[in-house]
C-alpha cells in the first residue's frame, strides 16, 4: 500500500481492550482478526510507519484509515506493555528506523510463547 495520504502501510498492529497484540499483513487478516460489530475492542492501531488507525465498520467490512502523524514512542509503549503481561519474553529493543522495530515486533509476536492469564504464568 501506499504511505501517503490515509491509507495505511503494512504490517498493522492491532492492540484490544485486554492489551493483546496482533499484527496484520493484509486486509484479510484485518477482516480475520475483527468482527465488525466489535471494532471498539481495538483501542490503538498503527501501521507499518507507527501512524495511528482509525478503524470503521463499512458495509460489514472492517476498514483502516490512517488518522494522525506518526507515534513511535506510544507504540513502543504499548507493545512494552503487551509483551509484560501476555508473553514470556523482553519486547524488541527501540529502534530509530520505525519499520525495522515494527518488523521485529511482528516477528516477535508471531513466536512469542503466550501466557494463559494476564501477568501470570502458564502453569
Amino acid at each position: 500500500m501506499q504511505e501517503t495520504g490515509n491509507r495505511p502501510t503494512w504490517p498493522v498492529i492491532l492492540i484490544d481492550d485486554d492489551q493483546w497484540l496482533t499484527v496484520c499483513e493484509s486486509d484479510r487478516d484485518i477482516q480475520l482478526a475483527v468482527e465488525p460489530d466489535f471494532v471498539d475492542d481495538i483501542v490503538a492501531a498503527y501501521d507499518g510507519l507507527a501512524r495511528p488507525l482509525e478503524l470503521l465498520d463499512v458495509g460489514n467490512q472492517v476498514t483502516l484509515q490512517v488518522s494522525g502523524p506518526p507515534q513511535p514512542e506510544q507504540l513502543h509503549r504499548q507493545v512494552q506493555e503487551y509483551f509484560d503481561f501476555w508473553t514470556r519474553q523482553a519486547a524488541p529493543a527501540f529502534q530509530e528506523d520505525v519499520r525495522q522495530y515494527i518488523a521485529s515486533v511482528a516477528a516477535l509476536a508471531r513466536s512469542a510463547a503466550a501466557r494463559s492469564k494476564k501477568g501470570k504464568p502458564n502453569r
